[in-house]
Formats: structure tokens, sequence, C-alpha cells
């Protein structure tokens, strides 16, 4: 099963139009907790043109071909969702406090790909099942894309594949050993240094009268003392920081266009740059090149 490789506003003015009692349509009355909540997709709004525009954009966006080796690779999945005002509004997890790594951080679900997974889009699809409850019928929840992989501080190479949530019905099922919550965020919101009305629904008080701010940054040495310049941005919930801001910073930026506010810090690397140098310095990819029958000087001449 591999996902359909464009998004077809069709299919969303299809279901988005259905009669309330056609079968294929399945809501509950929403209770009045859920009226006031933007958190899940329980019922396809109509988007705005400007969401529509970004959703032409997300599955118009090609990564180009993908050369890195297959060991020590991860994908993570970006879903994206009409909110009730018709914004796109992204789906954010609340990792498990007892998780090894990075316990009751915000994070994006995803995790390793596995020998049985057909491609990068399925290892994503898969894990966003296992952590979340969100199907891997393509049919209900279409694939728009994949970005350039980024790299990790453990040295993982993660591919973000981005996806929109057609079925209004879906609703989350967690895992309690890997997730503790489950939220969402306008995807625009990751290009704003001030949020605009649509965003401050979301965020703080203090936030939203403007007496603190909505996003803040950090320019500090990461891989190797390299320059990195980490983002934060404010949600009433939890704040979203660091590798998985960047991602949605990406993502809003071949979305909607360039953020308000520079995003890398001075000499900070390329993400290119930073997993070709990984691959030639770092003990853990050697087992990959073994197991791919690449030598070092033949990793470098791929790059």
């Amino acid at each position: 099963m591999r996902p359909k490789d464009d998004f077809d506003n069709d299919d969303y003015e299809t279901i988005g139009s259905l009669p309330q009692d056609d079968p294929r349509r399945t809501e509950r009355p929403l209770t009045q907790d859920e009226e006031d909540d933007d958190d899940a997709p329980l019922d396809l709004q109509p988007l705005t043109a400007d969401s529509l525009r970004a959703l032409r954009r997300l599955s118009r966006y090609k990564a180009g071909p993908d050369k890195w080796p297959m060991r020590r690779r991860a994908a993570v999945l970006v879903a994206l969702f009409a909110g009730r005002r018709g914004h796109l509004r992204v789906v954010l997890s609340t990792r498990a406090a007892d998780m090894r790594a990075h316990p009751g951080e915000v994070a994006l679900p995803g995790g390793k790909m596995e020998s049985a997974d057909l491609d990068l889009a399925y290892t994503a699809r898969r894990e966003a099942f296992e952590e979340i409850g969100l199907p891997v019928n393509t049919h209900s929840v279409r694939y728009l894309t994949s970005l350039r992989p980024f790299l990790t501080r453990s040295c993982l190479i993660v591919t973000p594949v981005v996806v929109f949530v057609l079925d209004s019905s879906i609703q989350s099922k967690l895992n309690p050993a890997e997730v503790s919550a489950v939220f969402s965020h306008p995807l625009q919101g990751f290009i704003q240094n001030t949020p605009q009305s649509h965003v401050t629904d979301v965020v703080p008080p203090l936030v939203a009268q403007g007496k603190k701010p909505y996003r803040m940054q950090y320019d500090m040495p990461w891989y190797r003392n390299a320059p990195y310049r980490m983002h934060r941005f404010e949600n009433a919930r939890q704040h979203i920081i660091g590798f998985t801001a960047d991602i949605l910073i990406e993502v809003a930026t071949i979305a909607y266009g360039s953020p308000d506010f520079e995003r890398r810090a001075p000499g900070q690397l390329s993400r290119r740059k930073l997993i070709s140098h990984a691959l030639h310095h770092e003990d853990v990819f050697l087992p990959a090149a073994t197991s791919e029958r690449q030598t070092p000087h033949d990793r470098r001449s791929r790059l």
C-alpha cells in the first residue's frame, strides 16, 4: 500500500458536502466541552482559501531523491486537519512521562523504520496508528508530501511525512505507554512571530494579551559545537520547542511562505551538511555502510 501522490481538492469537497444522514458520516452529537474544543477533527469544516492554497503547495512540493542509507532511518507524521474556522491545524502529542527519551515533551507521532515497512511514509503512518490511533488507511488520511530529512541529536535521520485528515469521524486512541495527551496548533502559527487572531485562541492568556512572547529563540552550540537556533512556540496546553518546532516551521514555510523571523543562527549548517558530516564521522553509521556494501569513500561519492 502506497500513498496517493497528490491532494485532490474534489476529495475534500465531496466528503465535506455529504448529507448529515449519509452512512459515511458517523459524527456523534458534540458535548459542550467539545463544542469549545478545536483539538480534533470531529467535523470537517470548509477550508479557507489560504488553507486550500497551502494544501496545494504542500501536495506539489517535491523533496528530490533520497540517497541516504536506510539504516538509522525514522519518520514522523505531520497530520493536518481542518479546524472549525477553516484553518489548517496539526496534531501534536505529549510523550508519556516514563518514556526513556524526552519524557513529557511535545512531539509528532513517529519512530524508527522497521524491516517490514514498505517505505518511510508507511513508517510514519504505522507509528501514528500505534501511538494515537490514526488509521493507516490512505483514503481517510491523504498523503501530501515528504520533506527532506532532519538529523536528531542521537543521529537518527528523520523524514517528516505530511498528510491531510479527510475523515471527520476519526477519534484518537492513545497508547498510554507512549502518549499521555493529544492536542493541536494552527499550522500557520509556526511562521508567525506574533500570533494572528486564529492562533491566539490556543495560546496562554498572557501571550494573547501581548504580555508574554509567543515565540522565543535561543542560539546555542549543538552537533559538534556547530551553532543552532532553537525555536519555542507557546500553546495553552504545552510549549512546542526544538526538533518538533523545526519540522513545523519547514512545513508552514512550504505551505504559506517565509516566516516573520530568521530561522537559522549565523553559521548554522544546512540539514544536508549535518547528515553528510554525521555519515562520515559518527560510528553509529558504520554498520549502515557495511550492510549496504558501502565504504566511507562510497558514501562520500553519493553526497
